[in-house]
């Protein structure tokens, strides 16, 4: 029971934190229960699911070695409408020995579908199973117990079958917040496409850049995460800006430059204070910022600066070179190169960029020309 626990509690950290590893949720949970060598266990464990949308199950199996449980590399996909999946699926716990049921066991490998047998690899002479409840529903089924299945092992796969249908239901439903917070995040990004028709790709290829250049300077994975996603916020203030300025052909007049300006703190206005949204907002307000302090809004000069906020910045810049604008031709990537070296009119990268981040810029920039033709 302690170690069912113990699964649960790690479970729910990880999910809160959003770090979701599929079937490592259950996987956990064998190796807990069942994989210390010292405990009675199955040779094998077979847990499946069904798969939302299609008339299927899919599953894997998971054998003992040495103590713990090794994942088969092989996916065991059945129709839903099968005997073996309904039974499996939609039945109660189960408990069988071959001597209990049959003459002979060659014949007890009749009960099973084929391509559990397959991958088994030997004949099955006892099993448990137990429907897993939640959504997607699912079962686990554990074969050929030394010396047959029992009442005990059947009591501790209806206690892994909740562990396990608790998290992979918790999980889902926090992908599918995720997925929906993700996609209210990137319609917000995409707002500012009614005055710009340059935006639709460029944020796409903003978070990947940024992510790449976040995973170059050796952030952790929550740093990644979600600077993948709140990179496509830094430009969401345009907005609030006139659509002429932003389609103008041409220089900005001094008066439309102030007004341009706005938009980090406007798209900062926007996004608010929500905890979720911090990195968008830091990030919208601070990505034209300068490293020597001469950037805008606020004048903010060096580490002063966000990371997020100097990693933006140079994604952006360097999409905005490659991409077509009203007020400038499109840049190959070597061009781009030779201003990040050199500097040109607008860009001076010594001045405006973190030094730190240049260098890693240079060590992947290949990647960064890569995601541009992936995404052009």
């Amino acid at each position: 029971m302690h170690d069912l626990l113990e699964v649960v509690d790690t479970a729910l950290k990880e999910i809160s934190s959003r770090k979701f590893a599929g079937g490592e949720l259950y996987v956990d949970a064998l190796q807990k229960v069942l994989g210390n060598s010292e405990r009675r266990g199955p040779e094998s464990i077979f847990i499946v699911f069904e798969v939302p949308g299609k008339d299927a199950v899919k599953g894997r199996v998971f054998f003992m070695n040495g103590g713990g449980f090794v994942e088969h590399s092989h996916t065991i996909t059945m129709l839903e409408n099968s005997a073996y999946a309904i039974n499996l699926i939609n039945g109660d716990i189960e408990l069988s020995n071959w001597c209990d049921s049959c003459e002979a066991i060659a014949h007890y490998q009749e009960k099973f579908h084929p391509a559990v047998k397959k991958v088994l690899a030997r004949p099955i002479s006892n099993f448990v199973s137990k429907p897993i409840s939640g959504e997607p529903r699912g079962a686990i089924i554990a074969f050929n117990y030394p010396d047959g299945a029992t009442a005990y092992d059947a009591e501790v796969l209806k206690s892994l079958s909740v562990v396990i249908g608790s998290v992979v239901t918790l999980s889902t439903e926090m992908h599918e917040t995720e997925s929906a917070f993700s996609y209210t995040i990137e319609a917000l990004a995409r707002s500012c496409e009614a005055a710009d028709e340059e935006t639709g790709n460029h944020i796409v290829r903003v978070n990947r850049y940024s992510e790449l250049l976040a995973k170059a300077i050796g952030m952790d994975a929550p740093f990644v995460r979600s600077i993948a996603s709140s990179a496509q916020m830094h430009d969401v203030g345009k907005v609030h800006i006139p659509s002429f300025i932003i389609r103008k052909e041409g220089p900005l007049t001094d008066e439309e430059i102030v007004i341009m300006k706005q938009h980090p703190q406007f798209g900062a206005n926007i996004i608010g204070n929500a905890p979720r949204l911090s990195m968008a907002r830091e990030i919208a307000l601070t990505h034209h910022e300068n490293w020597d302090g001469s950037g805008y809004p606020g004048g903010v000069k060096g580490e002063a600066i966000p990371l997020s906020g100097r990693i933006v910045k140079i994604a952006d810049i360097y999409d905005a070179l490659r991409s077509k604008r009203s007020y400038k031709p499109v840049l190959n990537h070597e061009q781009v190169l030779g201003i990040f070296h050199s500097g040109d009119n607008r860009v001076r990268p010594a001045e405006h960029f973190d030094p730190a981040l240049l260098h890693a810029f240079f060590k992947i920039e290949h990647k960064m020309a890569g995601t541009f033709d992936e995404l052009r």
